[in-house]
């Protein structure tokens, strides 16, 4: 025997009304969930990059902003660029997690993240320090800004320019003027 027509309607009316209940209800529970990191607007060309500590700012941190100083001043940054280091890993951990609510996909590195349209990069403290993936921080550094040089996100083209701006960089290190000088004495 069948169910009543005007009984169907109802059950079919109810099951539509508890679902758009349960899409507010996740809509909801969405908007009120912690925030994501929003990134900054973007500073004037014409100033050199900044960098900004995020965790814990330790001897190793105030390393790592020595380092990056270093790279900076040997290899250049974007003009106007925006350097956020992280300093710990519960801080990185922390800053992955916002970055995937921020841009809609799941953001995973375990050393450098770089927005090129914000000209901002996220380096972790450790990976800049002591290298990761089989590679040491001047080359995960160099990676970073090759995604600059090659305007794109691609990993491959990236790597690419990081091996030019490394090999130039060694050039340049050992033909300098104070490189000469020190190689006569």
């Amino acid at each position: 025997m069948g169910v009543p027509a005007r009984f169907q309607e109802v059950v079919f009316r109810s099951a539509g009304a508890i679902r758009i209940l349960i899409i507010l209800g996740v809509l909801l529970v969405t908007a009120c969930s912690a925030s994501p990191l929003h990134a900054q607007p973007a500073r004037s060309l014409n100033l050199p990059p900044s960098i900004s500590i995020v965790g814990t700012n330790d001897k190793a941190c105030q390393d790592g902003v020595s380092e990056l100083q270093r790279l900076i001043h040997e290899f250049a940054f974007v003009r106007g660029h925006r350097i956020y280091l992280v300093c710990d890993a519960n801080a990185w951990n922390h800053v992955m997690h916002h970055l995937t609510l921020e841009y809609g996909v799941i953001v995973n590195s375990r050393g450098a993240v770089s927005d090129i349209h914000l000209r901002e990069t996220w380096f972790y403290n450790e990976a800049l320090l002591k290298g990761v993936d089989g590679h040491n921080g001047e080359f995960v550094y160099a990676h970073e800004l090759g995604h600059f040089l090659c305007s794109c996100i691609d990993e491959a083209e990236a790597d690419k320019a990081a091996v030019q701006l490394l090999d130039d960089a060694r050039h340049n290190r050992f033909n300098s003027p104070a490189a000469s000088m020190a190689a006569s004495k």
